[in-house]
């Protein structure tokens, strides 16, 4: 039980969308208007407070008003549509008021926070007695919660910039919760793989998505090398492939010491080095920082640790213009 200003209360909460780790959704059953209206009034200014602790807030019949925001979410899930038309934008606004009138009923309290801490939906009541404690209020849920839930997040690549920009990258354009759902249900039949075509010079770009997918030189070398072994590679056996991953990677990288690329590699294979695993987190970031995770995951390296490492995309679907 979470004691604050002796009004908070912390409960698990049922609720008929999902709720995203580093999500915030407030709700109200419509009886404290003058909650409502402050929230209305401040809500670029509460959007800042939690996204200055890597939260993204959330006011639920708001969530579908910017059209500009809202299609640049469905290009994200959705990136082999060229534009998104209005219809689109009609059938989600169509199931965002089911879902808030969903919410409404089956809420008796006056006016909640909804956040996601591992694997149980936390709820938090507002005290709505006290309107001038009500953004105090705000900034210690944000306080309270944004820097763990960042933390449990990203704790191992935590001060890596690329981690850190995809964070962000994704609290703007990522659809969770309720507009992922609606996305999902209204608009996507089947998912559009790309093709992947590798250039003469070694960019790589998916046509379908008319995504250029921009990376470093080694997470480049590990993308081709994968691509290369459809069969799949554990990384404690990367030393084994030696000489094709130095290959690969002095073809792409500006440096012309040999011993430095060679270095560089090396650092791939030491048991004491994380990295392996911090290449492997920019390649899945240059991916994600383009297109959703549903089908990012087929385009950069999974697996679990310790076992065989592959990417699953199918193969018929890379072209290569360029050949090692």
């Amino acid at each position: 039980m979470l004691q604050v200003f002796n009004q908070y209360e912390m409960i698990y909460a049922e609720l008929p969308f999902e709720v995203e780790i580093s999500q915030v959704v407030f709700i109200d059953n419509g009886s404290c208007h003058e909650l409502n209206d402050f929230v209305k009034s401040n809500l670029p200014a509460l959007k800042h407070i939690f996204r200055h602790r890597k939260l993204e807030f959330c006011y639920m019949p708001a969530m579908f008003d910017d059209v500009m925001e809202l299609e640049g979410k469905i290009l994200y899930r959705m990136p082999w549509l060229k534009e998104v038309d209005y219809e689109k934008i009609l059938k989600l606004r169509a199931i965002q008021s089911e879902e808030i009138e969903s919410v409404v009923h089956g809420h008796s309290t006056d006016a909640e926070v909804v956040i996601r801490e591992q694997d149980e939906k936390v709820l938090i009541k507002i005290d709505v007695s006290r309107p001038e404690l009500y953004m105090e209020q705000f900034q210690h849920i944000a306080r309270r919660y944004g820097d763990k839930i960042s933390h449990a997040l990203y704790s191992e690549q935590s001060s890596d910039p690329d981690i850190i920009n995809l964070f962000f990258t994704l609290m703007e354009k990522k659809p969770k919760g309720v507009v992922r759902e609606a996305i999902e249900k209204a608009l996507v039949d089947e998912d559009v793989l790309s093709r992947v075509v590798i250039k003469k010079n070694c960019n790589v770009f998916l046509p379908e998505y008319n995504r250029m997918i921009k990376m470093r030189p080694m997470e480049k070398t590990l993308f081709f090398f994968y691509l290369r072994h459809p069969e799949g590679i554990a990384f404690k056996d990367l030393i084994d492939y030696r000489s094709e991953i130095y290959h690969i990677y002095g073809h792409l990288t500006n440096q012309s010491d040999l011993e430095r690329i060679g270095a560089s590699v090396d650092r791939l294979f030491e048991l004491d080095s994380n990295a392996i695993n911090e290449h492997r987190s920019r390649l899945k970031s240059a991916f994600e920082r383009e297109f959703d995770s549903a089908l990012a995951q087929q385009y950069y390296i999974t697996g679990k640790k310790g076992e065989t490492m592959n990417i699953t995309l199918p193969r018929e679907l890379v072209s290569w213009e360029i050949q090692f």
